[in-house]
């Protein structure tokens, strides 16, 4: 296998194991919408875990769960911690493409022995955009990195 083949390789196992993750802080993530990439309102989107909304600092990991109940999508965002880190994590939304503001109380671990811990289920219907942040407390972040909004 040549060097070019064994670097895209590693690049590739590496991501797909979770080890690269690119952040930015909150005040810099692009919250562009791509124009050719289906609503995930429209059929494409399934219950559950999403992976387009991970986020990592460290030993720290935010994602969102989504669900529709009675004709309507709701968002729920998840932290995990490891190595005893700790870890803080929020829940934004936007509406309509407008400035994305915090819906949840902040949520740290550990805390009480628990290394996870998550928010309630949220409005996330048309026109809204949900995202998890969060903040790596053992590096000392003062600032929210933030996933994708969904």
């Amino acid at each position: 296998m040549n060097t070019h083949k064994s670097i895209a390789l590693a690049a590739v196992t590496t991501a797909l194991a979770g080890g690269l993750a690119l952040a930015a802080p909150a005040h810099a993530v692009n919250t562009d919408r791509p124009v050719t990439v289906a609503s995930a309102r429209h059929g494409v989107h399934i219950d559950g875990y999403e992976p387009d909304s991970v986020v990592t600092r460290g030993a720290c990991k935010g994602w969102m769960n989504t669900k529709k109940t009675d004709g309507h999508w709701f968002a729920q965002g998840l932290v995990q911690s490891w190595n005893g880190t700790r870890c803080a994590m929020i829940l934004e939304r936007e509406h309509n493409g407008g400035a994305y503001n915090m819906i949840s109380d902040q949520h740290i671990v550990p805390d009480n022995g628990s290394d996870k811990d998550s928010t309630g289920y949220y409005w996330d219907h048309t026109g809204y955009k949900s995202r998890v942040c969060i903040a790596n407390l053992s590096w000392g972040d003062a600032s929210w990195y933030c996933g994708k909004g969904i």
